[in-house]
């Protein structure tokens, strides 16, 4: 029994130590850009998310003065279009070569710049290619179909001994949806037919009481504006590039994106668009650390990788900030894949009765300007 006093004389000496921890500050987050490509350029400001926080949205922060300079005295006043978003008006327009910078102030006069930045000249994506894969992913009761086309690029890395660049891809399908057959349920009630203004139709008939018979006639009295969208899918990470990948200053084959192969992704066929983005090695050390973290995100065990700053500092004050603003050269190529170019037939596209861009993530009534 002597051990058993002896642990608990032990663990009653054992005293709660309490201290205060200091909460953390807010940092002001920002990303911005300038191409050689007319503008509007755009620079978005927002306060960091803190790992408590109960939403995985940021907070805009408004009422800033943003002014963009170029390094021969240049400069244009950007506008907020939306809260926490700023963008040029034309004035400026980015030319290879030159070096840009901006400059922020805040309501209580804080004031913070980006180190001035390089439009490097850019080289091209000369082919895209793409090859079919089938893959399973696990389900509840069984493997489930999670087939994709790897994509895949050539191109030259630019006309400089060392190059760094990004190849940016994205994604676009056209997606239909059928608005005009929503429904509303009231609690115990029969559903009635409850259209969507926007899908040009209107239900005919009536109950006595003058409300909408459950069973009312849809009737189509002008042109549906939410039925057709095209909806984007952006890159899980940013796909860097520079000198070690090349030969002879050229890449070859390189995976730059996935197509994910469903019953909506080729309800008719899909627009890969590829930008080839010219970087300073200031960006491309940013960025190269955000692939790093979205890469690793998910594992216990990932590696320390540095922590993001950016080019922007505070010119009188110490309060911390993160973000780039950086200065590229683009290049441009895209190419369909069909909906024949899929192994086997799909089933139709599913029947959702809601309007497109609610029912797809970042759907869009606007055609792209590259959709034939």
């Amino acid at each position: 029994m002597s051990w058993l006093l002896v642990l608990t004389l032990t663990l009653a000496c054992v005293e709660r130590i309490e201290f205060d921890i200091p909460p953390a500050r807010a940092q002001i987050v920002v990303e911005g850009t300038i191409t050689n490509e007319p503008g509007p350029y755009t620079v978005r400001v927002s306060e960091g998310i803190s790992l408590d926080a109960s939403s995985p949205e940021s907070t805009p922060i408004e009422g800033l003065k943003i002014d963009l300079y170029d390094t021969e005295g240049a400069f244009e006043a950007l506008t907020e279009t939306a809260p926490g978003t700023y963008q040029t008006g034309g004035f400026i327009q980015g030319e290879v070569g030159k070096s840009y910078y901006i400059r922020i102030e805040t309501p209580d006069g804080k004031i913070y710049e980006s180190t001035p930045d390089t439009i490097e000249p850019v080289g091209e994506v000369s082919n895209i290619t793409y090859e079919y894969e089938a893959r399973t992913v696990e389900g509840l009761l069984e493997d489930l179909p999670a087939d994709v086309f790897n994509v895949y690029a050539d191109g030259n890395a630019g006309p400089k001994d060392q190059n760094f660049f990004r190849l940016r891809f994205t994604g676009t399908y056209e997606v239909l949806t059928f608005p005009e057959l929503n429904e509303t349920r009231p609690p115990t009630y029969t559903p009635y037919k409850t259209p969507y203004p926007c899908s040009g139709y209107v239900v005919v008939g009536y109950n006595e009481d003058g409300s909408i018979a459950a069973g009312g006639r849809l009737l189509q009295v002008d042109e549906c504006t939410c039925c057709v969208c095209w909806a984007e899918q952006y890159e899980p990470a940013p796909q860097l590039a520079d000198n070690q990948l090349l030969l002879n200053n050229e890449y070859r084959n390189i995976k730059v994106g996935e197509v994910p192969i469903n019953n909506a992704t080729f309800y008719k066929k899909y627009l890969v668009e590829l930008e080839q983005m010219s970087m300073s090695r200031t960006s491309f050390e940013y960025y190269k650390l955000i692939k790093l973290q979205k890469e690793n995100a998910s594992s216990l065990f990932q590696s320390t990788f540095g922590e993001i700053i950016g080019n922007i500092k505070g010119v009188n004050t110490e309060e911390p900030i993160i973000g780039l603003f950086w200065a590229t050269a683009i290049a441009k190529k895209h190419i369909f894949i069909d909906k024949s170019e899929v192994p086997y037939p799909l089933t139709p596209i599913e029947v959702k009765p809601f309007r497109c861009y609610d029912s797809y993530p970042n759907a869009s009534t606007i055609k792209p300007e590259a959709w034939q």
